[in-house]
């Protein structure tokens, strides 16, 4: 899970946005940065969507203060309001935590973007949710829960089936552990302390936005708070959770991601009810589920992005929930770019670099058909 280092120290913020937090239902506060439509609707014209959008991360990293510059050139200059999310994140809060977040975050947007960017200006029932990675993962699972549903949704790269992740080890039979050898851990904190942190589950030590990977290796605080225009701080929490990230992604172990990321303690050594959450948080399984239960699946329109070289998360996780969705009468669009890593579409700045046409602007062309949207001017 988001085991290769961030590709690219994010460039500067998109201007023109505004920063909105609130006290959630948990009481911790979330916070959504709004950039609106450009351009914005002319008078007399419909009410533009809003794109919903949930950063990755490894459920444990990540942070909302910058999109991927491909939703800006192809959602928010093409006239659709861009939100970004944020969540709880692990080891303190656990992924059916987290998706409540992300839907309670949802909820909020959709009472309050109408005095953010004007009533007249946003149509909250035209909404799209989306996200890469960790946030492919939610935007998912937000498909089979929100209401009213999403007009459509975008998995980047995002896992939907954990049962079927090799490194879970869930679906091979049991073994004794082999013992490998592994390097020597040299991070600023050991691996006892990491471990130890692993496990932990106050929720006054919960991050809500942290470090992608290593970019307190690569760039000053300083210079990264200028970029995510916001205060950050390299401090010990974050040096912390963004080793926390590093160690567990490469260490691999099944016990980390189970225990991070499901609070697997909460199941008392029932492998049976383990199993069984887990699969309640894989978006494919249930969809199986329904269906194999005779049940009529309704599910939003998806697109899918991958590529076919990611490591991190097998592109088979995408192509399966995507012919699942598909014979289950679920208009899909897939759009996989051959030898690609995980996080490769972050080098889709615009329309203008190659790839853009072939794997990008499909999945627009469907975005705008379900939502309805007609793009009417694309700005350099």
């Amino acid at each position: 899970m988001d085991t290769t280092p961030a590709p690219v120290i994010w460039p500067q913020a998109p201007p023109n946005f505004t920063d909105h937090t609130y006290t959630s239902s948990t009481s911790t506060p979330l916070s959504v940065r709004v950039w609106p439509a450009s351009p914005p609707p002319s008078p007399g014209s419909p009410a533009a969507p809003f794109i919903a959008w949930v950063h990755g991360g490894g459920y444990i990293g990540g942070s909302h203060f910058i999109p991927f510059p491909w939703l800006m050139a192809g959602f928010q200059r093409r006239g659709y309001h861009l939100v970004m999310l944020n969540y709880r994140l692990a080891p303190q809060a656990s992924l059916d935590a987290q998706l409540a977040d992300c839907v309670e975050q949802i909820a909020w947007c959709r009472a309050n973007l109408p005095s953010i960017l004007g009533a007249d200006k946003v149509d909250v029932d035209r909404y799209v949710v989306g996200g890469e990675s960790a946030g492919g993962t939610f935007s998912t699972l937000m498909g089979l829960c929100l209401q009213p549903p999403p007009r459509a949704v975008v998995d980047v790269y995002g896992v939907v089936d954990f049962i079927g992740l090799e490194q879970l080890g869930m679906n091979e039979p049991a073994r004794d552990e082999v013992g490998e050898e592994v390097d020597e851990w040299k991070g600023e904190f050991s691996e006892d302390t990491l471990r130890a942190y692993l496990a932990d589950r106050d929720p006054a030590n919960v991050l809500t936005d942290a470090l992608s990977w290593n970019e307190m290796e690569l760039i000053s605080d300083v210079e990264l708070s200028k970029r995510w225009v916001t205060d950050f701080r390299y401090n010990e929490r974050i040096r912390l959770q963004a080793e926390l990230h590093i160690w567990r992604s490469l260490r691999n172990e099944p016990s980390g991601l189970l225990s991070c990321t499901m609070h697997s303690e909460r199941f008392e050594g029932d492998e049976l009810a383990l199993r069984q959450f887990v699969s309640s948080m894989s978006p494919h399984r249930v969809l199986l589920e329904r269906r194999a239960s005779g049940a009529k699946v309704e599910y939003p329109p998806t697109a899918f992005l991958h590529g076919t070289g990611d490591v991190d998360v097998p592109i088979s996780q995408s192509r399966e929930m995507a012919r699942v969705l598909r014979e289950s009468g679920v208009d899909v669009v897939e759009s996989y770019e051959p030898e690609m890593p995980h996080v490769f579409d972050a080098k889709y700045t615009g329309p203008d670099v190659e790839g853009w046409d072939t794997y990008i602007q499909p999945i627009l062309d469907f975005v705008n058909e379900h939502v309805g949207h007609e793009v009417r001017e694309v700005e350099a």
